[in-house]
């Protein structure tokens, strides 16, 4: 038996040889010739779902497949011995529309809470402009798989090995990222956190798409506006947003606030790479969290119901008092409801 493995014992199909076994994971997937017998002890593999890939300790039966532990309401099999779960890292993604070092201020308070929760391993990763892949060639569907390489790289980079468990976070733009990187690794990956982002969908052009064309048919006006939108305690943006055009493109030039973040804008919107939902999109075995911003007219509980079809698992859609960005940021009490609910919610993958 390898360290740590969890190990099972089939306690059902006593009256019929033992239980079924397929050679995928796939309920329609080819059945094996044998059956795998009663009261053998099998090691677990993987585990997605209600699906066991195992490896044949005592009994008889194939010497490796995939068994169901349950059908409805009765056990197939028991897990006797369940190894303590190895500590995860937990990664975050920021929304789109800020530089690698504001990202990482905007996500310090969840980190720090994340902590608190005995979370040690952490990692913040970023878009693809902080890993110089923007400009020619790096714009629309094709390049946004190497963008996930890279991720998977980074990953690897803070990892304690390429087996870690994962827990991953994504804050509006940043669901893309992490939902891909969940789809590329499987089973790897123990849990998603999804935050003001509503539902992308396997075969449909995501949000960041029509973004990007939308911004080509239009200006900078309309790239700071939108942006505005979701800041509008900023007050840089607001009066720049309410200039006249001539006076607009003066406040612009002058400012290097502004001009520092239409290029950023551009890079991350405009002239973007985004997901191509039939190839980097598929449900993950892992559960998946979606907060809704009930202040945020854009991230109401419906617009995250969809993400259920992204997971093999459990779904969970938790509202949230809060707005677009604050839903990341303390309230005046020192509150935190997103927080608070990470904190206790963490406590499954620590031992």
């Amino acid at each position: 038996m390898a360290e740590g493995q969890a190990v099972w014992e089939v306690i059902g199909g006593k009256d019929k040889g033992g239980i079924m076994v397929r050679e995928g994971r796939g309920l329609r997937s080819k059945e094996a010739a044998e059956r795998l017998a009663f009261a053998s002890f099998v090691e677990e593999v993987e585990l997605v779902g209600e699906r066991l890939h195992y490896k044949l300790m005592t009994g008889s039966g194939p010497e490796t497949g995939w068994v169901s532990i349950n059908i409805g309401d009765k056990d197939l099999l028991k897990c006797i011995i369940k190894p303590p779960p190895k500590p995860p890292l937990f990664c975050a993604w920021y929304s789109g529309g800020f530089t690698t070092a504001d990202g990482e201020k905007l996500l310090s308070p969840l980190m720090d809470a994340v902590h608190a929760a005995g979370v040690e391993k952490r990692a913040i990763l970023h878009f693809p402009d902080a890993y110089e892949m923007s400009g020619e060639g790096w714009e629309g569907r094709a390049p946004w798989s190497k963008y996930v390489d890279k991720l998977v790289e980074e990953i690897n980079k803070v990892s304690d090995s390429d087996s870690q468990p994962l827990v991953l976070f994504g804050h509006s733009r940043g669901a893309a990222p992490a939902i891909c990187v969940a789809s590329r690794l499987g089973a790897r990956v123990k849990q998603v956190y999804i935050a003001a982002c509503g539902a992308m969908r396997a075969g449909e052009a995501t949000a960041w798409e029509a973004l990007s064309k939308n911004f080509k048919q239009g200006g900078d006006r309309e790239l700071l506006g939108w942006f505005y939108s979701l800041q509008p305690e900023n007050v840089l943006l607001k009066r720049a947003v309410e200039k006249a055009d001539d006076e607009f493109e003066e406040q612009v030039n002058s400012s290097k606030f502004l001009s520092d973040m239409l290029s950023l804008m551009r890079r991350q919107y405009r002239d973007a790479m985004y997901p191509d939902p039939d190839r980097d999109f598929k449900a993950v075995p892992a559960n998946v969290t979606a907060f809704a911003a009930l202040l945020d007219e854009g991230s109401q509980p419906e617009h995250m119901e969809d993400w259920k079809l992204l997971t093999l698992a459990k779904f969970q859609n938790v509202s949230l008092n809060a707005g677009h960005m604050d839903c990341l940021a303390p309230n005046t009490a020192g509150k935190c409801e997103l927080f608070e609910f990470l904190q206790k919610d963490l406590k499954q993958f620590i031992s």
